[in-house]
Protein backbone atom coordinates (compact mmCIF):
# COMPACT_ATOMS: atom_id res chain seq x y z
CA UNK A 1 0.00 0.00 0.00
CA UNK A 2 1.17 3.35 -1.39
CA UNK A 3 1.89 5.86 1.88
CA UNK A 4 0.26 8.96 0.50
CA UNK A 5 1.01 11.43 3.73
CA UNK A 6 3.78 10.30 4.57
CA UNK A 7 2.32 8.69 7.89
CA UNK A 8 5.58 5.98 8.63
CA UNK A 9 8.19 8.99 8.27
CA UNK A 10 5.89 10.81 11.10
CA UNK A 11 6.14 7.59 12.80
CA UNK A 12 9.70 7.15 12.85
CA UNK A 13 10.26 11.03 13.19
CA UNK A 14 8.21 10.72 16.51
CA UNK A 15 10.08 7.53 17.61
CA UNK A 16 13.34 9.45 17.89
CA UNK A 17 11.86 12.73 19.11
CA UNK A 18 9.95 10.09 21.99
CA UNK A 19 13.88 8.61 22.39
CA UNK A 20 15.75 11.81 22.54
CA UNK A 21 13.05 12.90 25.17
CA UNK A 22 14.24 9.82 27.57
CA UNK A 23 17.68 10.12 26.86
CA UNK A 24 17.35 14.46 28.35
CA UNK A 25 15.25 12.92 31.26
CA UNK A 26 18.14 10.46 32.22
CA UNK A 27 20.76 13.21 32.01
CA UNK A 28 18.53 15.50 33.52
CA UNK A 29 18.27 13.26 36.63
CA UNK A 30 22.19 12.49 36.80
CA UNK A 31 23.03 15.85 36.77
CA UNK A 32 20.10 16.41 39.69
CA UNK A 33 21.84 13.52 41.78
CA UNK A 34 25.13 15.65 40.95
CA UNK A 35 23.88 18.38 42.76
CA UNK A 36 22.32 16.63 45.67
CA UNK A 37 25.79 14.54 46.54
CA UNK A 38 27.43 17.98 46.19
CA UNK A 39 25.69 20.15 47.54
CA UNK A 40 25.71 17.44 50.62
CA UNK A 41 29.79 17.12 50.22
CA UNK A 42 29.70 21.53 50.98
CA UNK A 43 27.20 21.04 53.60
CA UNK A 44 29.70 18.43 55.43
CA UNK A 45 32.72 20.40 54.61
CA UNK A 46 31.13 23.15 55.67
CA UNK A 47 30.40 21.73 58.95
CA UNK A 48 34.18 20.24 59.31
CA UNK A 49 35.38 23.40 59.13
CA UNK A 50 33.52 25.12 61.51
CA UNK A 51 34.08 22.58 63.88
CA UNK A 52 37.92 22.83 63.06
CA UNK A 53 38.11 26.83 63.85
CA UNK A 54 36.19 26.22 67.02
CA UNK A 55 39.02 23.65 67.66
CA UNK A 56 41.62 26.22 66.69
CA UNK A 57 40.46 28.47 68.20
CA UNK A 58 39.97 27.27 71.75
CA UNK A 59 43.87 26.07 71.25
CA UNK A 60 44.90 29.53 71.17
CA UNK A 61 42.82 30.09 73.73
CA UNK A 62 44.55 27.76 75.46
CA UNK A 63 47.67 28.19 74.60
CA UNK A 64 47.36 32.22 75.65
CA UNK A 65 46.49 31.16 78.74
CA UNK A 66 48.99 28.87 79.42
CA UNK A 67 51.51 31.96 77.93
CA UNK A 68 49.99 33.94 80.46
CA UNK A 69 50.19 32.09 83.62
CA UNK A 70 53.81 30.74 83.31
CA UNK A 71 56.52 32.45 84.69
CA UNK A 72 59.04 33.92 82.20
CA UNK A 73 62.44 32.32 81.44
CA UNK A 74 65.53 33.88 81.72
CA UNK A 75 67.94 34.45 79.21
CA UNK A 76 70.10 32.02 80.65
CA UNK A 77 67.82 29.31 81.02
CA UNK A 78 67.72 26.59 78.71
CA UNK A 79 64.78 23.79 78.43
CA UNK A 80 65.41 20.30 79.09
CA UNK A 81 67.06 18.33 76.59
CA UNK A 82 64.39 15.46 74.46
CA UNK A 83 65.91 12.29 75.32
CA UNK A 84 65.92 10.27 71.68
CA UNK A 85 64.32 7.13 71.06
CA UNK A 86 66.51 4.23 71.55
CA UNK A 87 66.27 1.04 69.54
CA UNK A 88 68.19 -2.36 69.44
CA UNK A 89 69.98 -3.62 66.63
CA UNK A 90 70.58 -7.53 65.58
CA UNK A 91 73.33 -8.77 64.90
CA UNK A 92 72.85 -8.56 60.79
CA UNK A 93 71.68 -4.60 61.37
CA UNK A 94 74.53 -4.06 63.95
CA UNK A 95 77.74 -5.32 61.52
CA UNK A 96 76.12 -3.39 58.49
CA UNK A 97 76.04 -0.43 60.71
CA UNK A 98 79.46 -0.70 61.99
CA UNK A 99 80.52 -1.52 58.16
CA UNK A 100 79.06 2.07 57.10
CA UNK A 101 80.58 3.90 60.27
CA UNK A 102 84.16 2.22 59.35
CA UNK A 103 83.79 3.54 55.84
CA UNK A 104 83.58 7.16 57.06
CA UNK A 105 87.14 9.36 56.25
CA UNK A 106 87.72 12.85 56.96
CA UNK A 107 90.41 14.82 55.90
CA UNK A 108 90.07 16.97 58.78
CA UNK A 109 89.87 14.67 61.36
CA UNK A 110 87.28 15.57 63.00
CA UNK A 111 85.49 11.77 63.54
CA UNK A 112 85.51 11.82 67.20
CA UNK A 113 84.37 8.58 69.41
CA UNK A 114 84.39 8.83 73.40
CA UNK A 115 83.97 6.24 75.35
CA UNK A 116 83.15 6.77 79.08
CA UNK A 117 82.28 4.80 82.58
CA UNK A 118 78.70 5.16 84.30
CA UNK A 119 76.97 8.51 83.94
CA UNK A 120 78.23 11.02 81.13
CA UNK A 121 80.60 13.61 83.19
CA UNK A 122 79.73 17.22 82.83
CA UNK A 123 82.99 18.26 81.51
CA UNK A 124 82.95 15.41 79.05
CA UNK A 125 85.64 17.23 76.07
CA UNK A 126 82.59 16.83 73.52
CA UNK A 127 80.30 19.26 71.77
CA UNK A 128 78.11 20.99 75.07
CA UNK A 129 74.30 20.18 72.75
CA UNK A 130 75.52 16.72 72.50
CA UNK A 131 76.39 16.46 76.22
CA UNK A 132 73.49 18.54 77.16
CA UNK A 133 71.58 15.21 75.29
CA UNK A 134 73.72 12.35 76.21
CA UNK A 135 73.65 13.30 79.98
CA UNK A 136 69.61 12.48 79.73
CA UNK A 137 70.60 8.75 78.68
CA UNK A 138 71.54 7.24 81.91
CA UNK A 139 73.72 3.96 82.58
CA UNK A 140 75.34 1.87 85.01
CA UNK A 141 77.57 0.34 81.60
CA UNK A 142 78.49 3.79 80.53
CA UNK A 143 78.39 4.86 76.97
CA UNK A 144 80.02 5.28 74.18
CA UNK A 145 79.25 8.39 71.68
CA UNK A 146 80.47 8.69 68.21
CA UNK A 147 79.97 12.23 66.16
CA UNK A 148 80.58 13.14 62.64
CA UNK A 149 80.25 16.84 62.28
CA UNK A 150 76.97 18.21 60.84
CA UNK A 151 75.99 14.92 59.84
CA UNK A 152 75.03 12.64 62.93
CA UNK A 153 75.52 11.71 66.21
CA UNK A 154 75.07 8.60 67.67
CA UNK A 155 75.19 6.64 71.43
CA UNK A 156 75.68 2.99 72.36
CA UNK A 157 74.88 1.58 75.54
CA UNK A 158 77.30 -1.31 75.12
CA UNK A 159 76.77 -4.69 76.67
CA UNK A 160 79.38 -4.59 79.16
CA UNK A 161 80.75 -1.81 81.46
CA UNK A 162 82.99 0.91 79.79
CA UNK A 163 86.37 0.72 82.27
CA UNK A 164 88.27 4.24 82.02
CA UNK A 165 86.88 7.48 79.76
CA UNK A 166 89.09 7.62 76.45
CA UNK A 167 88.56 10.11 73.58
CA UNK A 168 89.49 9.16 69.77
CA UNK A 169 89.27 11.92 67.32
CA UNK A 170 91.13 11.04 63.77
CA UNK A 171 90.41 10.88 60.35
CA UNK A 172 88.07 7.07 60.89
CA UNK A 173 86.45 6.19 63.52
CA UNK A 174 87.91 4.39 66.16
CA UNK A 175 85.28 1.05 66.84
CA UNK A 176 87.62 -1.08 68.32
CA UNK A 177 85.89 -1.20 71.65
CA UNK A 178 82.72 -2.42 69.69
CA UNK A 179 83.97 -5.27 68.15
CA UNK A 180 85.82 -6.66 71.30
CA UNK A 181 82.51 -6.61 73.73
CA UNK A 182 80.99 -8.82 70.48
CA UNK A 183 83.59 -11.60 71.33
CA UNK A 184 83.65 -11.50 75.51
CA UNK A 185 83.54 -14.51 76.98
CA UNK A 186 80.81 -14.09 79.64
CA UNK A 187 78.94 -16.53 82.04
CA UNK A 188 74.91 -16.26 82.18
CA UNK A 189 72.55 -16.86 84.60
CA UNK A 190 68.91 -16.01 83.86
CA UNK A 191 67.14 -17.26 87.26
CA UNK A 192 63.85 -17.91 87.28
CA UNK A 193 61.66 -19.94 89.65
CA UNK A 194 61.28 -23.63 88.70
CA UNK A 195 63.27 -22.53 85.66
CA UNK A 196 66.82 -21.31 85.63
CA UNK A 197 69.31 -21.11 82.79
CA UNK A 198 73.60 -21.32 83.16
CA UNK A 199 75.44 -21.10 79.77
CA UNK A 200 78.59 -19.99 78.73
CA UNK A 201 79.26 -17.67 75.76
CA UNK A 202 82.58 -17.25 74.15
CA UNK A 203 81.01 -14.19 72.05
CA UNK A 204 77.37 -13.57 71.09
CA UNK A 205 77.61 -16.49 68.58
CA UNK A 206 76.24 -18.70 70.47
CA UNK A 207 76.95 -20.98 74.31
CA UNK A 208 79.29 -23.39 74.47
CA UNK A 209 77.96 -24.81 77.14
CA UNK A 210 74.84 -24.10 78.83
CA UNK A 211 72.66 -26.25 81.45
CA UNK A 212 68.80 -25.82 82.64
CA UNK A 213 67.81 -26.41 86.30
CA UNK A 214 64.41 -26.98 86.22
CA UNK A 215 62.44 -28.32 89.69
CA UNK A 216 58.75 -27.94 91.07
CA UNK A 217 57.86 -24.74 92.64
CA UNK A 218 54.45 -24.05 94.30
CA UNK A 219 52.87 -20.65 92.07
CA UNK A 220 51.99 -17.61 94.38
CA UNK A 221 48.62 -17.46 96.08
CA UNK A 222 46.89 -15.40 98.59
CA UNK A 223 44.09 -17.12 100.49
CA UNK A 224 45.25 -15.87 103.91
CA UNK A 225 45.16 -17.52 107.40
CA UNK A 226 47.18 -20.29 108.32
CA UNK A 227 46.88 -22.30 105.22
CA UNK A 228 48.46 -19.23 103.67
CA UNK A 229 51.57 -18.81 105.70
CA UNK A 230 51.83 -22.76 105.29
CA UNK A 231 52.03 -22.66 101.48
CA UNK A 232 55.01 -19.88 101.92
CA UNK A 233 56.78 -21.63 104.06
CA UNK A 234 56.62 -24.71 101.56
CA UNK A 235 57.01 -22.83 98.75
CA UNK A 236 60.24 -21.21 100.37
CA UNK A 237 61.23 -24.86 100.82
CA UNK A 238 60.77 -24.90 96.87
CA UNK A 239 63.12 -22.48 95.92
CA UNK A 240 65.67 -23.29 98.17
CA UNK A 241 65.93 -26.85 96.62
CA UNK A 242 65.85 -24.92 93.64
CA UNK A 243 68.75 -22.62 94.23
CA UNK A 244 70.76 -25.85 96.12
CA UNK A 245 70.56 -27.12 92.57
CA UNK A 246 71.51 -24.03 90.70
CA UNK A 247 74.38 -23.33 93.23
CA UNK A 248 76.05 -26.72 92.33
CA UNK A 249 75.66 -26.42 88.66
CA UNK A 250 77.35 -22.80 88.77
CA UNK A 251 80.03 -23.79 90.73
CA UNK A 252 81.31 -26.26 88.60
CA UNK A 253 80.57 -24.08 85.48
CA UNK A 254 82.51 -21.41 87.34
CA UNK A 255 84.95 -23.71 88.42
CA UNK A 256 85.96 -25.14 84.62
CA UNK A 257 85.71 -21.76 82.83
CA UNK A 258 86.34 -18.72 85.62
CA UNK A 259 89.91 -18.46 84.17
CA UNK A 260 87.81 -18.14 80.79
CA UNK A 261 84.63 -15.70 81.01
CA UNK A 262 85.26 -12.02 81.83
CA UNK A 263 81.88 -11.36 83.11
CA UNK A 264 78.81 -13.08 84.63
CA UNK A 265 75.70 -11.39 83.33
CA UNK A 266 72.48 -12.03 85.96
CA UNK A 267 68.86 -11.43 85.34
CA UNK A 268 65.78 -12.70 86.66
CA UNK A 269 63.88 -12.75 89.63
CA UNK A 270 65.33 -10.47 91.89
CA UNK A 271 64.48 -12.27 94.97
CA UNK A 272 66.79 -14.97 93.09
CA UNK A 273 69.64 -13.00 91.44
CA UNK A 274 70.46 -11.56 95.49
CA UNK A 275 71.02 -15.09 96.73
CA UNK A 276 73.19 -16.35 93.80
CA UNK A 277 75.14 -13.03 93.51
CA UNK A 278 77.35 -13.54 96.59
CA UNK A 279 78.32 -17.02 95.33
CA UNK A 280 79.63 -15.44 92.13
CA UNK A 281 83.61 -14.70 91.91
CA UNK A 282 83.54 -12.65 88.49
CA UNK A 283 82.42 -9.15 87.88
CA UNK A 284 79.08 -8.61 87.88
CA UNK A 285 76.25 -6.90 84.88
CA UNK A 286 72.75 -7.23 86.06
CA UNK A 287 70.32 -7.43 83.10
CA UNK A 288 66.48 -7.55 82.87
CA UNK A 289 66.43 -11.29 81.28
CA UNK A 290 63.29 -13.20 80.51
CA UNK A 291 62.82 -16.89 80.93
CA UNK A 292 65.02 -18.81 78.67
CA UNK A 293 62.74 -20.10 76.12
CA UNK A 294 64.77 -22.82 73.73
CA UNK A 295 62.25 -22.66 70.67
CA UNK A 296 64.08 -18.69 70.41
CA UNK A 297 67.95 -19.32 71.46
CA UNK A 298 69.59 -16.43 69.92
CA UNK A 299 66.86 -14.14 71.58
CA UNK A 300 68.66 -14.44 75.43
CA UNK A 301 72.38 -14.14 73.45
CA UNK A 302 70.82 -10.97 71.89
CA UNK A 303 69.73 -9.26 75.57
CA UNK A 304 73.19 -10.38 77.01
CA UNK A 305 75.39 -9.10 73.91
CA UNK A 306 72.98 -6.68 72.31
CA UNK A 307 73.41 -2.84 72.04
CA UNK A 308 71.17 0.13 72.69
CA UNK A 309 71.54 2.67 70.58
CA UNK A 310 70.63 6.53 70.47
CA UNK A 311 70.46 8.89 67.73
CA UNK A 312 71.33 12.31 68.66
CA UNK A 313 69.50 14.85 66.65
CA UNK A 314 71.79 16.86 64.69
CA UNK A 315 69.53 19.38 62.92
CA UNK A 316 68.84 20.41 67.13
CA UNK A 317 72.05 20.88 67.23
CA UNK A 318 73.06 22.77 64.32
CA UNK A 319 69.46 25.22 65.36
CA UNK A 320 70.94 25.46 68.41
CA UNK A 321 74.29 26.19 67.89
CA UNK A 322 73.18 29.01 64.72
CA UNK A 323 71.35 30.43 67.33
CA UNK A 324 73.94 30.73 69.90
CA UNK A 325 76.41 32.73 67.15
Amino acid sequence: MVDLFGKKKLEDRISELEEAIAVQEREKEELVRTLQKREEKIKRLTSANQEANLALKAMEQKTATMVASSPEKTETERPKARLPEAWMPDNRELDLLIQRLQGFLSPREDLLVYAFPGSLPKDADIPPQIRRVAMEIKSQRGGIIIYCPQLFALQFIPPFPIKERISWEGSSFQLSWIEEMMNTPALVVSAHAGSTFLGVALSREGFAVDEKVESQVKEKHSKGGWSQKRFERLREEDIKNHLDAVQEKLARLQSKYGSIVKYAVLGGEEGLIRQIAPSIGLPLVERRLKRHDEKYPDSLLREVYGFKCYRIDINVIEAERSNAI
